[in-house]
Formats: structure tokens, sequence, C-alpha cells
């Protein structure tokens, strides 16, 4: 399984860029990163995606799709399909975001172009994302809006990504069910109300040892002993 990060930035992080996390070239973890920049950089088309799976709507996580899903359309006449997962209410923000982004013409426009298909998720579902399987689970990160973690089994590896998350039990299920983990810690130090810290990865770490762990989603510079710190534009081969 090839992994390349084209954001590992926390929101307001200023040493990187916003959550998007690349699989095999085909799926993309999250979109917060300015895609049509940072895909053609990692030598990726825009067309090659062929599904984008979100953990939840905030826009550091979110608003690169909009030049993702117009950028294909206009770029490339024979754009493959393209299919969306995340949480429960993706379709109306997808259609609100790319209304903001474009109007309603060039929203219909695109959708329509690309076949857009969206799938709405609640934890512990189970879905196929390019022809591998995939289960959800529900994060606890912003009360007011529905965020999931997901695994996915790929090439042999158990991939794992927290999203945006704070200490749970559905967290350490996500982590027990991986054999390697991207998981975000915003805080060099302890975890914050909506955010883990260097102190939750390190006791999910000790808890979980069977379990490789890649950071992402930081706001500072700082490291954890025993774990990949990923950076912009870092690509793994895994299992590592």
């Amino acid at each position: 399984m090839e992994v390349t990060f084209l954001g590992t930035g926390a929101a307001f992080s200023p040493h990187a860029y916003n959550a998007a996390i690349l699989i095999d070239r085909t799926i993309l973890m999250d979109a917060g990163a300015p895609l049509t920049v940072h895909l053609p950089k990692a030598g990726v088309s825009l067309e090659e995606p062929r599904a984008v799976v979100l953990s939840h709507f905030h826009a550091d996580h979110t608003f690169g799709i909009a030049w993702l899903i117009l950028g294909r359309v206009l770029d490339h006449e024979d754009s493959p399909p393209l299919t969306v997962f995340g949480p429960v209410g993706t379709t109306s923000y997808l259609e609100r975001l790319l209304d903001l982004a474009w109007g309603e013409e060039m929203r219909h426009y695109s959708w329509e172009r690309l076949q857009l298909t969206v799938h709405e998720l609640s934890g512990g579902d189970a879905f196929e994302v390019d022809g591998s399987p995939a289960r959800a689970f529900r994060m606890e990160h912003a009360s007011r809006m529905n965020c999931l973690g997901f695994t996915m089994e790929r090439d042999g590896v158990r991939l794992g990504y927290s999203g945006d998350a704070r200490m749970s039990a559905e967290l350490e299920a996500l982590v027990a069910a991986s054999d390697h983990v991207i998981t975000e810690m915003t805080h060099d130090d302890e975890g914050g109300a909506i955010h883990l810290g260097r102190r939750d990865v390190e006791g999910l770490m000790q808890r979980h040892p069977s379990t490789r762990f890649i950071i992402t989603h930081r706001a500072g510079n700082g490291s954890l002993n025993g774990a990949v710190m990923a950076r912009d534009f870092l690509t793994l081969r895994l299992p590592l």
C-alpha cells in the first residue's frame, strides 16, 4: 500500500498544509489541502482519484474537494466517475460547499459530469472503497458535528485513520483493528477538549504495541519516539 501525505497540518498550522492523504493514488482520505496543486506536485493527475473519504465537515478537511471536483471536470473531458464517502449530511454539505465555491449552475454541471455518488455513513457501517473493505467508527471531536474515523484493508494491510478525535472507546477500537494507524496529534503535550496530544498518543502506543503509528494533523513540530512523523509530500509504503 502506498500512502502519500498531501497535507499534515492542523487547521491553523504555520508549518504544513491542511489534511489530505492519498492511498494508492486512487483514494483520498480527507481533502483539506489545495488538491489542484498538490496532486500534480505528487505526480498524480486530478482524474486519478476514484474516491474521497471525508471524516467530518471542518474546512481544513474538506475545502479542497471543491477545487478537485470542478478542476477535474474542466481539465479532463472524459474524467471517470467520483464517489464520496462521509458522515450523515455529506450530500447536503457538498451541495452547499459547491454552491458557495462556484455557484449552483456549476455545481449541477460538475455533479452530472462526474456522475458523483455520495454514500453517507454512521459509526459501525461497513462499506467498500475502490474494491477494499472498510469500516466507519464514530469519533468524538466536535459535539455538533458527525465525525468519523475509518479502517481499510488493502494489499494485506489493515490501515486505520482517526480523522480529528479526542480519546474515546471507539478510537481505541479503531486502533485495535489496525496494524498501521494514521492518527492526529494536534498538541505537543496534553490533549485538548477536541484533539489528541502527545500523552494521549503515547498511551495508545503503550496499549496497542503491535500497531505502527503514523502521526499527522500537527500544530507544532514535535516528535514522538517510536512513531513516524508525517510531513507534506512524504510517501510511505506499507507495511513498514
